[in-house]
């Protein structure tokens, strides 16, 4: 069991959020009514502090993976650390496996710190996490710390319990398929099956794609418990993820900004990449809100 001191908490109505800013500046637990909207915090993520079994994690400075973790941009080649062996790509960025610093709380607020040094994507970035009357607001800032200017991405990682009856509905309008290692091959249409347009039984599916063209909303429903999420992002959230592994007891429904490997594609010339580059000491910023309602 964790430790106390390692748990931030706050509380506002039937909203309920603990983090764990030692552990990747992770949301441990999300509660609306009593209910885990979020997955809570396995006993593996306390034992070892792997994000992958929390609540959910930030991603910075990028979505994703990004191809055999190297890349050039202007001129000047970047390795990027493999950090989720045997994955072959950097995947995720490096904070969730960071220890974020408590920056500032209040009885409605927290915000955490996390800075990258001698990294070879050099960062600061900041979550600023709120509660209120519509639920939990997530603050994502990202400032470009190093000497040269490089794309950056970001976004939230968050699990959900899945269940037989867990239905998403979301506006996207394409989607990325995967080569056989899972770096996106070819933008295509939306088939019926993944046409989040109408909600979708998630039990039914097995997925782990970028889709694109995200407008901001999704939302998430359970009729076993009567409990439905909507999850709204600014405009800067133009990807959504959705994974669905097979014989898991959770779902990921990811808002993001950039297409997964897209600093190669950045790279290519392609302009719908959700990338951003930043010179140094610019920054970048977006927010998504978790709201419940039950029946």
């Amino acid at each position: 069991m964790p430790e106390t001191s390692e748990i931030t908490t706050l509380k506002h109505d039937a909203y309920e959020l603990e983090l764990c800013p030692i552990g990747g500046g992770c949301i441990t637990a999300f509660r609306y009514q009593g209910h885990d909207v979020m997955r809570r915090a396995t006993q593996n993520y306390w034992a070892n502090y792997d994000p992958r079994e929390a609540g959910s994690f930030p991603l910075v400075p990028y979505s994703n993976r990004i191809a055999d973790g190297r890349f050039t941009y202007d001129e000047r080649t970047y390795q990027l650390p493999l950090n989720m062996p045997p994955e072959p790509h950097a995947i995720h960025g490096d904070g969730w496996q960071g220890h974020w610093s408590i920056e500032g709380t209040t009885s409605s607020d927290v915000v955490l710190t996390f800075e990258s040094k001698d990294a070879p994507i050099e960062h600061r970035s900041r979550q600023i996490f709120r509660l209120d009357d519509k639920g939990l607001s997530v603050t994502l800032d990202i400032t470009n710390t190093g000497a040269h200017a490089l794309p950056f991405g970001f976004g939230h990682h968050p699990y959900f319990p899945k269940s037989e009856g867990l239905t998403l509905e979301a506006a996207v309008n394409g989607v990325w398929m995967p080569d056989e290692r899972m770096i996106p091959k070819d933008r295509v249409s939306l088939p019926d099956a993944w046409n989040f347009y109408r909600p979708k039984r998630l039990a039914a599916l097995e997925l782990d794609n970028c889709f694109t063209g995200f407008k901001g909303q999704a939302t998430m429903r359970w009729p076993e418990t009567k409990l439905t999420l909507t999850i709204d992002t600014d405009p800067i959230f133009g990807h959504l993820v959705v994974f669905v592994p097979l014989g898991k007891d959770f779902v990921c429904v990811e808002p993001v900004s950039n297409v997964n490997d897209g600093v190669h594609q950045l790279v290519n010339g392609r302009v719908d990449t959700g990338l951003k580059v930043l010179q140094p000491g610019e920054s970048v910023r977006g927010s998504m809100r978790f709201s419940a309602a039950a029946a």
